[in-house]
Formats: C-alpha cells, structure tokens, sequence
C-alpha cells in the first residue's frame, strides 16, 4: 500500500509542476519539481525505513547523481532563455504560486512525525517566499529575478546532491563494509 501511493503521489507531484513549467515555459515550475523530487526522495527513505546501509547508500548515490543532472539540466534551461535560445514567460505568476503552494501543502501532510513536517514547512516556506518576492518584483525591467529564485534553487539543488554523493552514500557504504 504504501510504497504504490508514495510512487503515485511521487510521480504526480513531480509530473505536474514539469509539465506545467514546459507547458508555461515557467523555469520557477521546473526548479520547484526538481526540488519537489529531491524533497519526495528523502521523504520516501524516512518513510520506508529501516534500511540496510548498502541499499541507502545506492539509492543515495543515484539520487545525487540524478540530482546533480538535474541541476545542470535546470542551469542549462536558465543560461537558454536567458540567452533567447527558450522564450521563457512569467504570465501565470499566481497559477505557479498555487501550485508551489499545493505540493507543500502535501509534501508537508505526508510527513512521517512533527519534526519532519516543521522542516518540510521551512523549506517550502522560504521557497515559495522566493519565488513570491520575484514575481511581485516582476516588471519587464526585472525579469532576471525569476531567473535568479530558479539558480537559487538549483545552487540548492546541486549543493544537496552533492553532500548527498559525498557524504551521505559514502557513509552509508562504508558503514555497511565494516560490519
């Protein structure tokens, strides 16, 4: 039960915010899905644990690479509508908002306890809180601040992947060599 709903709800919030950045040509929908399956990932290793330390260094060596590749994609996607190359538009500013907002809402639900939810409610508390400010401040004269709330959540992105990697799935295996 619990592993089809997680990859149900995995699969949809992820899904949505990327089609709808494509769709829309919205980097900030694209950088919120990408931390929104950065974000699911760890929720889904709470949820399932215990682990073996094997298994969860795998699975973090593949979700940091994925990650990492996500974050060049997302950078990549950025330097091409800012070099014209994407014609990116910042025209459903409330549209992307309510999303951000409802796949915090459940990210946050789903929590496994209290602490868990208070830090997803930080982290997509000071999101969308980006991503508010830049499209308040949107003028034709200030369209980079979309631009720069996405790059902001891509160094973020990068950054995580890469503790992820370096840390986390190098701890996990050599932990699990010891035994």
């Amino acid at each position: 039960m619990y592993s089809s709903v997680a990859r149900v709800l995995s699969v949809g919030i992820v899904a949505t915010l990327s089609v709808a950045g494509l769709a829309w040509h919205e980097c900030v929908l694209l950088a919120a899905a990408a931390a929104a399956a950065h974000r699911l990932f760890l929720w889904r290793m709470d949820a399932a644990a215990p682990w073996d330390a094997w298994r969860a260094g795998v699975r973090c060596l593949f979700a940091g690479l994925f990650g990492l590749l996500a974050a060049v994609a997302l950078f990549s996607i950025i330097a091409a509508g800012l070099a014209g190359y994407w014609q990116m538009g910042h025209h459903h500013a409330r549209a992307t908002l309510t999303l951000v907002a409802a796949a915090a809402a459940l990210l946050i639900f789903v929590q496994v306890d209290g602490q868990a939810r208070w830090a997803e409610t930080r982290f997509w508390a000071i999101v969308a809180g980006g991503i508010a400010v830049a499209f308040v401040a949107l003028r034709p004269e200030l369209e980079l601040l979309s631009c720069v709330a996405s790059a902001g959540i891509g160094g973020w992105l990068a950054y995580a992947s890469w503790r992820m990697l370096r840390t986390q799935a190098r701890d996990l295996l050599r932990s699990d060599a010891r035994m």
